[in-house]
């Protein structure tokens, strides 16, 4: 890949809901679920960047096999809200 990582951190990872008008965990699972990994990507060629969350499951941690529960790009204008 031609993507450079340019850092990571521990965090929850949260979509909200409109349905239920709230923050769920990303995933599925409960507001206890450990946290992700999020990772920022930089593809050069185009210029863009990437979101990757990964949160390890306490059954898949033995196999190394990271489920991913966020993957998105940020495109110009996106809205940040801590």
């Amino acid at each position: 890949s031609s993507e450079t990582l340019l850092c990571s951190a521990r965090a929850s990872v949260l979509l909200y809901d409109d349905s239920q008008k709230q923050w769920v965990p990303a995933g599925g699972g409960s507001a206890q679920s450990p946290p992700s990994c999020v990772q920022l990507f930089h593809h050069p060629p185009a210029n863009s960047f990437r979101l990757v969350g990964r949160r390890m499951q306490p059954d898949q941690q033995a196999r190394g096999h990271p489920w991913v529960v966020l993957n998105c790009p940020l495109a110009r204008g996106l809205r940040y809200s801590q």
